[in-house]
């Protein structure tokens, strides 16, 4: 099969001055893709939201219908998620990245993505545009997962940047890895802790700070790094 990729990282502050990166995938089917975007264009019509759907927009004016969109996801068969979860408070710079910070997070991009790069299947990868410091650091991520893909006896067709102003399903997975990565620091009173709990519901888990205890390809996966 053929997959779209689409990609994307969120990062917010938790007690004690730990901060949180998540770093999400969303899977879809390439022969699906057309169909799923133009239909989550229509209910985004429907609900009166023309401008681009961000967590960051979450409020209690929009929860409804920032629910709804959630619904759609979880009720999109073709749609799977995934997600890992860095404490940056933990992470040896020094050690294991030579200093670099813009690297270790692509080493990070790496681990989200490699478990479900799997055998048969073909991948096109699309991560929402950052401006890096470093000019070749999609070129490698591209050329590492381009290993892992044929170690795996799959494919990787490109890997490539994109702007999620334009791109509807990239929003829908920055609404998911936005509510993962703040699911540890969110006022009990929040649309958005609103929107993280109607998540979980969906997801039948207890909380969004849970650790699935296996990579495989599911509906909706979380994987917390454990960095000691």
């Amino acid at each position: 099969m053929k997959y779209v990729v689409y990609c994307d990282e969120s990062r917010h502050n938790g007690p004690e001055n730990h901060r949180y990166m998540a770093i999400g995938g969303l899977w879809v089917p390439e022969d699906q893709k057309q169909a799923i975007s133009r239909t989550f264009r229509d209910l985004c019509r429907s609900l009166r939201l023309n401008s681009e759907v961000k967590w960051n927009k979450t409020s209690q004016s929009r929860l409804p219908e920032y629910k709804r969109l959630i619904d759609f996801f979880f009720d999109s068969p073709g749609l799977s998620y995934r997600v890992i979860v860095v404490d940056q408070s933990k992470v040896d710079l020094a050690r294991f990245h030579g200093g670099d910070q813009e690297l270790g997070f692509y080493k990070f991009y790496y681990q989200m993505l490699k478990s479900w790069i799997t055998g048969g299947n073909e991948y096109l990868i699309l991560l929402d545009r950052k401006q890096n410091k470093a000019h070749n650091r999609y070129s490698d991520l591209r050329r590492i997962l381009r290993r892992r893909a044929a170690l795996a006896g799959a494919a990787l067709l490109d890997l490539t940047v994109i702007d999620s102003a334009q791109t509807p399903l990239l929003q829908i997975c920055d609404l998911l890895t936005g509510a993962v990565a703040a699911s540890c620091c969110l006022d009990a009173h929040s649309a958005k802790l609103a929107l993280a709990e109607h998540i979980s519901v969906r997801a039948r888990l207890q909380n969004l700070q849970v650790r699935h205890s296996s990579p495989s390809f599911s509906k909706f996966n979380i994987f917390r790094i454990n960095l000691g």
